[in-house]
């Protein structure tokens, strides 16, 4: 039997922002010194010691492969970063898309709805969507189930 609680050395090489607003990155300074992995924030989005990137910039990790994906509308430069290389692949859409939501067009409500249609909900049905606040879901999900998007796929 395993005594509680566990635990696990995590080695951090990559930050990686969906977005710059405070709820998303209050806490950068202090996740980066404990951990010392480098910080990537959307290039519309300065972020103080994050090194800025835009669309179709690609990372790999180990055995993964990771795409940014520009999906802004609910801010400035946000992005998505979809992630092979895993048993299913998994797009981190930050506040882009919720589950049976979106997550808001508070720059552009139009541009939100046409990049989540076009760079999230074409991804394979089976794609784990991890938005920044709520549960995670599955494009096979949102296309179903979502009323933003019902009739538009």
């Amino acid at each position: 039997m395993t005594a509680w609680p566990l635990t696990h050395t995590l080695n951090v090489q990559l930050i990686l922002l969906t977005h710059a607003h405070a709820d998303h990155v209050a806490d950068l300074p202090r996740l980066r010194e404990e951990t010392g992995g480098d910080v990537f924030t959307p290039v519309r989005e300065a972020v103080p010691g994050a090194e800025p990137i835009d669309e179709g910039k690609h990372f790999r990790l180990g055995n993964l492969e990771i795409e940014t994906r520009l999906t802004w509308g609910h801010s400035p430069g946000g992005v998505t970063y979809v992630v092979t290389g895993l048993a299913r692949p998994v797009a981190v859409v930050g506040d882009s898309l919720f589950a049976g939501s979106m997550g808001g067009g508070n720059v552009s409500y139009r541009d939100a709805l046409q990049n989540n249609l076009e760079k999230i909900l074409t991804l394979p049905d089976e794609t784990i969507i991890c938005p920044g606040h709520g549960p995670m879901t599955t494009v096979r999900e949102e296309k179903r189930h979502n009323p933003f998007f019902a009739g538009k796929l």
